[in-house]
């Protein structure tokens, strides 16, 4: 300890006299006048910090009088070279002395020390009171660290330098640097004094207004120890959170003239109510600066004029101010006004919006007041269209109606689909990617009932729908008129039971008339069924009661004296209800026995309980 302090002591301040000798001595040795004697070090038992600490307390003045001074007798300054040097006079000294400005104070280990020890030890020792301004610690060094205003308190400071002890702790260095501003966060102890401020100075209650223009020139925050710096993303954050915390009412913020340089901070500023916003008389140049401001959902009216964003000379933009509006307004479409400028409504594409929110995804969408009609029409639409001839098929449609098929082919498919051929249906197909010619695509649309007919019962093969395929979407219900479609799958039966089967689409347009409700367009849509879906329907098919070979199917069996012919008949039965149910044999005997061995009512059953979804998964386990 007695080392430090007797080094301390025996260093020279930059502010002590200096013989005029000292400089003659040196400046006239092997004739450099530049020559400057190297500081002496301490050969043993040296303190390197020490003498760091010395080093700098010699070297590091808080101004820059003493570089004058101390080359008055020198080489000095090109401009006062050869001239008298300026007399130093107690008001001189005195006014040089209280020169303002910033001092950054940095003590070593105040962190680990503790602020308010630091401080009142620190005030005790000095022999004038001084106003410290945002103390914070240095989360690297742990350094404490605060501002001071006066070059009177930063000499003094600089003075205490090694000779305040805490509590016999530890020795404070104090580190004192010349600084442009002080830190611009607003630290804890500030912060209620500038919220007081906003409120009671800036914000109009009247019209919900916080007038937030060239704050950096307000005497009174200056008095409260306050410096705004808008060019400083610190500071902006601060501010940015006691708006949103305290003043969310605002519907009118006013920035201009604040030297503001981005906006990238004002992406966090949360004012649902905000109408209009100023950032005139900055210093914005980037038009990308405005996607910060997208969260705010009403903002109608924004200031931009007098940026170098806006100004002709400005080097990094060659848009004009037309362009940049408009630019603006695609990144804030809610924008009615930009400056005096009135904004027509912008034409906007899916691409404008940043994401996309589509409606929840549902199995089917069928109002409930449609559900018992729609059974029933495809119920009995599709018993006709299945039966030969189809010759009761004109009940269903209107005498002006329509029909087109369209038929696609999935060659390079990624899904396994059985690639079945057409035939001459093929031609009959308005496909628009295969059919170029527009007087072909006409013809091939059917106009009337007749011409719909004649197509369906001459044209198009003989089918057999999959009922439970079957899924039906409601597309529209106005003006007595419904559009819906339906998706399912079919089987030729020109060919036999082991046709083709084919994936449809089939969109019905059908309309209230005197005579009930009628088909007035009818669109087909047919593409190959895949590998999967031939599976789901030999599997899940119903066994049909036009399908029985033998009228006694439908009738009790009899009781034949002859058990073996009894049961021949019924494992008949049962084979035939499982290729057809695609049930396995237990559960087929079992469906056949609880209906007394009626083939008909039995299948009946089957459908009732596959509908319903009864049948359990076992059912038509096979292995």
């Amino acid at each position: 300890m007695s080392n430090r302090n007797n080094y301390f002591h025996g260093a020279r301040h930059y502010t002590d006299p200096t013989p005029s000798r000292y400089n003659t001595k040196y400046n006239k040795r092997n004739g450099t006048k530049d020559y400057r004697p190297q500081p002496n070090r301490p050969r043993n038992g040296g303190d390197d910090v020490d003498t760091l600490m010395s080093l700098m307390d010699h070297h590091l003045p808080t101004n820059n009088n003493h570089i004058q001074e101390s080359g008055s007798r020198g080489r000095g300054p090109r401009s006062t070279r050869g001239r008298h040097p300026t007399r130093s006079t107690p008001q001189l000294r005195h006014s040089q002395n209280n020169q303002t400005g910033w001092w950054r104070i940095t003590i070593q280990q105040a962190g680990t020390i503790g602020k308010d020890r630091v401080m009142s030890t620190l005030k005790a020792h000095c022999p004038r009171q001084f106003q410290p301004y945002h103390y914070f610690i240095d989360s690297n060094t742990k350094a404490g660290v605060f501002f001071v205003n006066s070059q009177q308190d930063a000499d003094m400071l600089k003075r205490a330098n090694g000779k305040v002890e805490v509590q016999s702790l530890d020795i404070l260095r104090i580190m004192v640097s010349r600084v442009t501003a002080p830190v611009p966060a607003i630290d804890v102890d500030i912060r209620p004094h500038f919220k007081d401020f906003l409120l009671n100075r800036r914000f109009d209650q009247q019209i919900f207004k916080l007038d937030l223009t060239n704050l950096a020139d307000d005497e009174e925050l200056s008095s409260l120890g306050i410096f705004p710096q808008f060019n400083k993303h610190a500071f902006i954050r601060d501010v940015v959170d006691i708006i949103n915390k305290d003043l969310p009412m605002t519907r009118q913020l006013d920035l201009g003239s604040n030297n503001i340089m981005n906006l990238y901070e004002f992406r966090n500023l949360h004012l649902d109510n905000l109408v209009l916003l100023s950032v005139a008389s900055n210093q914005l140049k980037n038009v990308d600066d405005f996607d910060n401001l997208k969260q705010l959902p009403n903002l109608a009216h924004i200031f931009i004029k007098n940026n170098p964003l806006t100004l002709s000379n400005n080097k990094r933009s060659t848009s004009s101010i037309d362009d940049i509006i408009s630019i603006i307004q695609q990144k804030l479409p809610q924008l009615k006004r930009i400056d005096n400028a009135e904004l027509k409504p912008a034409i906007r594409f899916a691409t404008d919006f940043e994401t996309t929110t589509l409606p929840k995804t549902i199995q089917h969408c069928v109002p409930s007041s449609m559900e018992a009609f729609l059974a029933k029409f495809i119920d009995e639409f599709y018993r006709l269209f299945d039966t030969d001839g189809r010759k009761d098929l004109h009940a269903c449609y209107h005498d002006l109606c329509m029909l087109s098929l369209c038929i696609t082919t999935a060659e390079n498919s990624i899904i396994s689909t059985r690639q079945y051929k057409y035939g001459a249906l093929i031609y009959e197909s308005r496909n628009l990617q295969r059919v170029i010619d527009d007087n072909k695509r006409f013809t091939l649309l059917r106009h009337g009932k007749t011409a719909v007919l004649d197509f369906l019962r001459v044209k198009f093969p003989l089918t057999k729908h999959d009922g439970n395929s079957f899924h039906v979407d409601v597309i529209s219900t106005v003006n007595n008129r419904a559009v819906f479609t339906v998706n399912g799958l079919y089987r030729e039966t020109d060919q036999g039971t082991n046709g083709p089967v084919r994936s449809f689409q089939r969109t019905f347009t059908c309309a209230q008339t005197s005579a009930g409700v009628l088909i007035i367009a009818d669109h087909i849509m047919l593409c190959n069924a895949t590998e999967a879906q031939i599976s789901n329907m030999n599997r899940s098919s119903p066994p049909s009661s036009s399908s029985s070979s033998s009228s006694s199917s439908s009738q009790p069996v009899p009781n034949h004296t002859n058990s073996n012919t009894n049961d021949d008949i019924q494992n008949q039965m049962i084979l035939k209800f499982s290729q057809e149910s695609g049930m396995n044999i237990a559960y087929s005997r079992l469906c056949l026995q609880e209906n007394n061995w009626q083939y008909d009512i039995a299948a009946q059953v089957f459908l009732d309980a596959k509908q319903n979804n009864k049948i359990p998964p076992e059912a038509f386990n096979k292995s």
